[in-house]
């Protein structure tokens, strides 16, 4: 049984926004020092990830040739195997937080990241060796596409560069709701991959946004310059918990339209002023 500090106090029902997009300004207003909090506990966990990406950035721009090119693609794609699984652990705290948040049920963050990060680590884990591996294929997948076999030919190349792109992206929309379904329900692993993929299926122009917006915004910061790979940095500290609020949100969208409405009908809308707890 958990045991965690919770307010002596919570909202009123009718205090509640009425949708998840609502709930997600009433989270940054009314939370935004937790959200703080949680970014910086996930920053524990990024900082491989902006550690390798960092020196990806530099070395890029010190190479002049194409086997010393070669060598930095090489080098980061091996560091995606190391760092998305330190990313993804965190992930199972961060995403705890934010389900006690958006479900108002009113405990401090500090305590649920830590509860949910020992209970879902290891599986945790196993997603984020998933997504390091297909983000390790893309990156080396580009680069093998993009200077070698557009000589041979470039439709190819094209196809290629496209297939590598597209798998990462669907991936990272999996291991999304993947982690939300690890941090929310009790399913065996193959339940939770085939849900996942698909929900990235039945809602993947909106994914496709979110994901733009989270980590895509951080790509481009980090591919652009100097000055904005720092202000990159700095989202990854600091900020990083909004993305993963909206992923949050996105998640739980979809769990109460496909899942919870019928089968878990305890927690349908929950934290929203639209929430019925049902009588047993």
């Amino acid at each position: 049984m958990r045991k965690e500090k919770v307010r002596e106090t919570d909202y009123e029902s009718s205090e509640r926004p009425d949708t998840r997009l609502k709930q997600f300004f009433d989270i940054f207003r009314h939370r935004f020092v937790e959200i703080l909090k949680l970014s910086l506990l996930q920053a524990i966990f990024n900082m491989p990830l902006i550690a390798s990406l960092v020196l990806f950035h530099q070395l890029v721009k010190s190479s002049t040739t194409i086997n010393a090119l070669m060598t930095v693609f090489l080098i980061q794609g091996g560091s995606f195997l190391i760092s998305m699984p330190s990313v993804f652990v965190g992930l199972t705290g961060v995403f705890c937080c934010f389900k006690k948040i958006i479900h108002a049920e009113g405990e401090y963050a500090s305590s649920s990241f830590f509860i949910g990060m020992r209970e879902e680590w290891k599986r945790g884990l196993l997603v984020g060796m998933i997504v390091g591996l297909s983000l390790a294929v893309a990156v080396i997948g580009y680069f093998f596409f993009q200077y070698y076999v557009p000589a041979y030919n470039t439709t190819i190349a094209g196809l290629g560069i496209a297939i590598v792109v597209i798998q990462a992206i669907m991936v990272l929309m999996v291991a999304y709701y993947s982690i939300g379904q690890i941090v929310f329900y009790t399913n065996e692993l193959r339940f939770v991959f085939k849900n996942s993929f698909i929900f990235t299926l039945m809602r993947f122009p909106q994914n496709l946004l979110f994901l733009i917006i989270h980590p895509g915004i951080y790509v481009v910061l980090f591919v652009i310059m100097d000055i904005t790979m720092y202000v990159g940095v700095i989202l990854l500290i600091f900020f990083v918990g909004i993305g993963h609020l909206i992923w949050s949100l996105n998640s739980i969208s979809a769990f109460d339209k496909y899942i919870n409405k019928e089968n878990h009908k305890e927690i349908y809308l929950k934290g929203l002023s639209t929430y019925e707890q049902e009588e047993e």
